[in-house]
This record gives structure tokens, C-alpha cells and sequence, in this order.
């Protein structure tokens, strides 16, 4: 038996109309960057989640960097992740400044608290607890 995880064929028919003119209308305008279709989203969605504003970036790597530089991270301050995390949070933590990575054990893919307790100094700012699907831990 083979049960589909997702179903983009069919979410994608339900909506076809609205996608295709959506798409028509990006390339009769040649928007293909930015354009008003991006600040509706970013209105949109930070009407959503509740905030004032929405900040477009480029990449994971970006949106980690951003949120590390307004939490104040910077240099001399230690980010403490974990060894199996993806590279755009090592690349995020090293744009910001000097980092001291320490790596925490393990158990059943949840980080012992009692080894970043122990591993974390007084300048420590961030113990960056990501979980390898992306889940925040």
C-alpha cells in the first residue's frame, strides 16, 4: 500500500487559478525579484504571527544571523550549539563573532541540559538548542 505523505497534485488543482493568474502576473510585470507580491506577504504574514513587521532575508543562514544580532551576540560572546546541527548555524554563529562551540551528549536526540549547564561560562549569551529536523528544542 503506498499512502502519499503530501498530496501536492491535489492541493495544487484546489488553488490552480489562484496560482497560475499569481504566476501569469509576475511574469507579465518581470517581477521575478522583490515586487509587490513580496510586501503583501511580508504584511500579510506579520499581520498573522502579530508583530509590526516582517523582514524578508535570503537564506537560513541569514534569518539565523539576524536573530543572533538582535539578541545582541557578538563578539567575546559564546554561542553553545550541538555537532549534528546543520552548517548555517555554525556559519550564523561565526558572522556574528568569535564562538567557542562545545559539543553536548546525547540521549534519545535530546541534549542533556546538565552538559550545556556545565559547559556554558559566565559570557556565555545563547545556548543555541536546535533539533536536526528543525524542531526547536
Amino acid at each position: 500500500m503506498n499512502v502519499r505523505f503530501i498530496d501536492l497534485k491535489a492541493q495544487y488543482t484546489s488553488l490552480k487559478p489562484q496560482i497560475d493568474a499569481a504566476i501569469q502576473g509576475v511574469l507579465d510585470r518581470t517581477a521575478f525579484i522583490l515586487g509587490k507580491e513580496l510586501t503583501n506577504f511580508e504584511q500579510a504574514f506579520a499581520a498573522y504571527v502579530g508583530v509590526k513587521h516582517c523582514v524578508r532575508v535570503c537564506s537560513g543562514t541569514d534569518a539565523l544571523e539576524m536573530a543572533l544580532r538582535a539578541c545582541s551576540i557578538g563578539a567575546g560572546d559564546e554561542v553553545i550549539t550541538v555537532p549534528n546541527t546543520y552548517i548555517a548555524t555554525c556559519e550564523a554563529i561565526s558572522h556574528v563573532g568569535k564562538r567557542v562551540l562545545e559539543e553536548l551528549s546525547w540521549n534519545h536526540q535530546n541534549k542533556h541540559l546538565l552538559a550545556a549547564h556545565s559547559a556554558a561560562l559566565t559570557f556565555t549569551r545563547d545556548p543555541r538548542m536546535d533539533h536536526q529536523i528543525g524542531a526547536n528544542s
